[in-house]
């Protein structure tokens, strides 16, 4: 089951793909219109973990990943991941399902295949989910801790913004 947060960021995803919010407070009163319950420091944390950012005043989110210099292949396949599963379930024995920001799922998809994990042996991915066939319960186990330290590596390095 996916937690409230993780379906909010999916659905402050949609809102800045569809509207134009140019101020946190629109944020806030779009997502609170659409029947959640949020403050304005829960809506900056979001943005930040979205790392959304404003072109000509309004929130977009984000097309290209920035890497930073010397990040070569693997370091930027990762940053993919890291950046981009909004959140991941087991389904069954050997399948995992991730969630992802709309239009990413491909991109994620594209990068676990690429990194080659030895407990994976397929994706295929949809417009903001993608479906991880596993090799096994051991090997779907494995592979959700290695995602869910992806997502702590990505956390320990977002920073609050208050734009």
């Amino acid at each position: 089951m996916k937690s409230r947060r993780a379906l909010r960021l999916r659905k402050l995803l949609e809102l800045v793909s569809s509207r134009e919010l140019r101020t946190q407070e629109e944020v806030k009163d779009a997502l609170i219109a659409e029947g959640w319950q949020v403050t304005q420091s829960s809506v900056s944390r979001d943005i930040a973990a979205l790392r959304l950012s404003k072109e000509g005043g309004v929130y977009v989110r984000p097309t290209q990943r920035t890497l930073h210099p010397g990040q070569a292949g693997g370091h930027a396949l990762t940053a993919i991941l890291s950046e981009s599963i909004l959140d991941s379930a087991p389904a069954g024995d050997a399948l995992i399902v991730l969630h992802t920001p709309p239009g990413e799922a491909s991109r994620v998809g594209s990068a676990i295949d690429r990194l080659a994990y030895s407990e994976v042996v397929g994706t295929i991915a949809g417009d903001d989910t993608v479906f991880v066939a596993v090799r096994d319960s051991a090997a779907q186990k494995r592979f959700l801790v290695t995602l869910r330290k992806l997502g702590e590596d990505d956390s320990d390095n977002s920073t609050t913004s208050t734009t």
